[in-house]
């Protein structure tokens, strides 16, 4: 997202958006030097940026968020941080630049605390096309003996806010990506154990976790930005036990 002082735009009142939406706006701010130091723009970035922001800034509105983002992710995908893998990393110096470029997935690259971050519309988290070099980040579910017993692969940063059955849910914020205008949306992704990925407005559902002490396993990888918390399922009531990594810093 380019810097800059926030605005933030209340969400329309009115009808969802056409499914035929009008030419996006040609904005000078979005990737226009997309060889720059710092940002590396790969595939059909700029029109699926622009339309998105078209998206947001002029057809969402807030009684039915949930329903119209989860409308655009089936039919475009929506733009989710990841984290560029090694391969990527060696990709990037090499012809898999032009293999990047070429891909049917959009994305940019940019500076990480923990190495580069990528960004890209995708419509799920398991079927992407680029996954060898998109890397998630993972919430595990532990018993009471430190095994593992599931595995979510999840966006860069998306702090766990429920877990229901098979799924869990995920904070997540939709924002322009060309504009420096922002949006006061409380939004989730809901990620199943296969990769299923759905977009949802309920914040009623949302109950947060008891932070507990993590297991020394081998199942579980060591860092100092590991946290685990017991969750109540949203269905079944059962306690479940998650770890997961903080944004590194």
């Amino acid at each position: 997202m380019i810097s800059g002082a926030a605005l933030v735009v209340p969400l329309l009142s009115g009808p969802a958006f056409p499914s035929s939406l009008p030419p996006a706006p040609r904005q000078a701010s979005c990737f226009e030097a997309p060889e720059a130091e710092g940002v590396t723009v790969f595939g059909p970035m700029r029109e699926k940026a622009l339309g998105w922001d078209r998206f947001l800034l002029g057809f969402l509105v807030r009684r039915i968020a949930g329903e119209q983002l989860e409308a655009y992710r089936k039919e475009t995908g929506i733009p989710l941080q990841f984290m560029l893998s090694p391969e990527g990393s060696g990709a990037l110096q090499s012809s898999g630049r032009q293999r990047l470029r070429q891909s049917g997935a959009a994305g940019s690259l940019q500076p990480h605390p923990c190495g580069m971050s990528v960004e890209a519309f995708v419509k799920d988290l398991g079927s992407h096309g680029l996954s060898e070099w998109l890397l998630p980040d993972w919430v595990l579910e532990f018993n009471r003996k430190g095994k593992v017993i599931g595995r979510w692969d999840v966006p860069l940063n998306a702090p766990v806010r429920a877990v229901q059955e098979d799924a869990i849910w995920v904070s997540w914020d939709p924002q322009p990506l060309c504009s420096d205008q922002s949006l006061d949306l409380k939004a989730y992704l809901v990620i199943g154990t296969d990769g299923s990925l759905r977009a949802a407005s309920l914040p009623g559902l949302i109950s947060e976790g008891r932070k507990i002490k993590c297991p020394r396993s081998p199942d579980i990888p060591q860092s100092e930005f590991l946290v685990c918390e017991s969750v109540r399922d949203l269905k079944t009531r059962k306690t479940r036990r998650l770890a997961y990594q903080l944004p590194c810093d």
